[in-house]
């Protein structure tokens, strides 16, 4: 996982209002339902700290996501007033979870991801599609595309015109088939997405790959599932590209063990244990940490300064580095700074699969010696 979008939460001081909470519009009633959840978690966030005018900007933007159907969450961070990342979640909580603190949380985040994939999937009809991009950090971006509904949808004539207007509309729906192409490229490129996944009518799934960039068509992805029409949220669409998506996290997480188990038994560019982690991430040696989520969310605690690679174990630690005022912080939040800081890469690992110690391991861009293992 690319944290280079931690860098707008990272670059304020406290405190942060960070909040994941369940937006889904998949019942009658729900902007009723949203708003009192909002209540609460507002009531929350008052209570451990976060002032009037942080809440008053998280008023303005929470809830705001009635455009996007189904279940899905949406994860707000806040400070002195104001939004520093507003997104919509895929996987929402079942209520809302809230926290401030000197650092923003962005396992509030992180934990809401179904895949840690980035991909885009365009459903696509004669007449346009709709486009929805995840990124690898987890925001979703949804996006319609409208072709022209003439000659697609006028009555057709026998004979010579009958000919004539059916080139005419499929002429057509392969220009709407291209617009789609399009903007599916454009977000690809925008989000780095390893998948493009293509859903909806057969024919128009077709003009719409023909139309791809050739830097595209490697990572173009034909699902059978999945409708523009009315009703078909309840298609095994979701179903379908999750399994797809799943099936590459799960290669990418073995790749990242074997490369760990590797320099494991090379005694050789990588450490294990959360003491060990954390004196490379000072260094600014880890290249890619391996992370359970459950390891993550423990309620272990740091020392930090304002720069991000200032964490250390004990407040004296981080004196010795140069810090007048260490804060103590949870350890989630300020090992995501501390990766982002020195551009290291996160691989979170089902808690059941990791054997690392203390659920927490690295692996590192150059060894040092003196690194204790």
């Amino acid at each position: 996982m690319d944290l280079s979008f931690l860098a707008s939460l990272n670059n304020t001081t406290g405190p942060v209002a960070s909040l994941a909470i369940n937006t889904s519009r998949d019942a009658e009633d729900t902007d009723h339902e949203v708003h009192v959840r909002w209540q609460k978690a507002r009531e929350d966030l008052r209570a451990q700290g976060a002032d009037e005018p942080t809440l008053s900007a998280m008023d303005a933007v929470v809830g705001q996501t009635g455009s996007v159907a189904g279940p899905h969450g949406q994860v707000v961070f806040a400070a002195g007033g104001e939004i520093l990342l507003d997104t919509v979640v895929s996987e929402p909580p079942q209520d809302h979870l809230a926290r401030v603190g000197q650092l923003a949380d962005p396992l509030l985040y992180i934990r809401s991801q179904r895949t840690q994939t980035p991909y885009v999937l365009a459903v696509v009809d004669s007449l346009g599609g709709d486009v929805r991009t995840v990124y690898g950090d987890g925001r979703t971006a949804h996006h319609r595309v409208e072709g022209d509904d003439w000659p697609v949808h006028k009555v057709r004539e026998g004979g010579y015109h009958h000919k004539q207007m059916q080139r005419n509309v499929d002429h057509q729906v392969a220009e709407n088939a291209g617009r789609v192409a399009g903007a599916a490229a454009e977000e690809a490129k925008r989000s780095g997405a390893e998948v493009v996944a293509i859903a909806g009518d057969v024919q128009v799934r077709g003009e719409l790959r023909d139309r791809l960039p050739d830097w595209l068509e490697p990572r173009a992805l034909d699902l059978e599932s999945g409708s523009r029409a009315a009703g078909s949220e309840a298609s095994p669409l979701e179903e379908e590209l999750r399994g797809h998506l799943e099936e590459r996290d799960r290669a990418r997480v073995v790749e990242v063990q074997e490369s760990f188990e590797q320099g494991r038994a090379n005694r050789d560019r990588t450490v294990e244990g959360f003491a060990a982690v954390v004196r490379a991430l000072q260094r600014g040696q880890v290249d890619t940490l391996l992370w359970s989520l459950g390891a993550a969310e423990s309620d272990r605690r740091v020392w930090i300064g304002p720069s991000g690679e200032q964490i250390a174990l004990d407040k004296q630690e981080l004196r010795e580095m140069g810090v007048d005022e260490p804060v103590e912080e949870p350890a989630g939040p300020a090992v995501l700074r501390a990766a982002a800081a020195t551009s290291a890469h996160l691989v979170l690992v089902p808690q059941r699969e990791i054997t690392v110690e203390e659920g927490i391991g690295a692996t590192l861009r150059f060894s040092d010696p003196s690194l204790d293992h």
